[in-house]
């Protein structure tokens, strides 16, 4: 009955659909996870299917330990299905309450730390996975980030926090096959855009760059962390607006570069 009713986008009876959406969100079956109930989402919320408190309830139920951080820590795990999925959901949310504002101040601060919590707990980085499809966990959780820091109720006491998130992603021996590198910087960019380099940020970064110009050799898991810091900068040269932070930029990746 779900798939019917998401197939005929007949989204009347709300709270029965989002109740078996949310049962079905980590649904294994990429058809009905990714084409089925996430396209749904984006329908209900956008398109004002939703009050306020259903959007609301829908926020807290995804915030919970039962959906973003179901089954974290774990390793090539179909929990990532839900986790991830969770983080897409929750990030149209999150866009929504930007013309809408159904969310107080502490709840934006909540789910920050839930967000930076999970980019830092995550150990299933797949992307793409032939059977089931996406998992895409860290470039989900990415895009997530980058909607609450262009949210309103942002503020900059939580910079350094979300700099720590973005950083320990990028410094990792994991080889990113899709495009999550790409996802991690384009939050990092919005940042620098919202208030600048910080210097605890460029410091981060060229701690990075200093570990590994200090060894003679470089092992193979350095070499992925070498160019994993190589490709953030690359791309968030590219999307940072003033000149000053691109040469900042610049001047790190120059020390990286081959």
């Amino acid at each position: 009955m779900l798939i019917k009713k998401l197939e005929e986008k007949n989204y009347s009876d709300s709270e029965w659909l989002l109740k078996e959406m949310l049962l079905n969100i980590g649904n294994t079956d990429s058809y009905i996870r990714d084409k089925l109930i996430y396209n749904a989402f984006i329908e209900m919320i956008t398109k004002d299917y939703l009050t306020n408190d259903q959007l609301k309830n829908l926020f807290n139920q995804l915030l919970s330990n039962q959906y973003l951080l179901y089954g974290i820590g774990s390793k090539n795990s179909d929990s990532v299905y839900k986790r991830s999925f969770s983080a897409l959901a929750l990030s149209i949310l999150v866009n929504k309450d930007k013309e809408q504002q159904f969310l107080e101040k502490n709840q934006i601060s909540f789910l920050i730390n839930k967000t930076c919590f999970y980019l830092i707990s995550e150990q299933d980085k797949r992307g793409f996975t032939e059977e089931k499809g996406w998992a895409h966990s860290i470039a989900h959780c990415a895009d997530l980030l980058d909607e609450i820091i262009t949210h309103p109720l942002f503020e900059q006491s939580m910079y350094e926090k979300v700099v720590e998130a973005l950083v320990f992603c990028v410094n990792s021996p994991f080889v990113y096959e899709d495009d999550e590198i790409e996802r991690l910087s384009t939050p990092s960019a919005a940042l620098i855009n919202r208030y600048g380099n910080s210097q605890e940020f460029i410091d981060r970064i060229e701690s990075l760059i200093n570990h590994f110009l200090s060894k003679k050799t470089y092992s193979h898991l350095d070499t992925r962390v070498v160019s994993n810091v190589r490709n953030y900068l690359r791309a968030m040269y590219f999307k940072v607006d003033l000149e000053e932070h691109k040469q900042l930029l610049v001047g790190c990746l120059k020390q990286i570069s081959t």
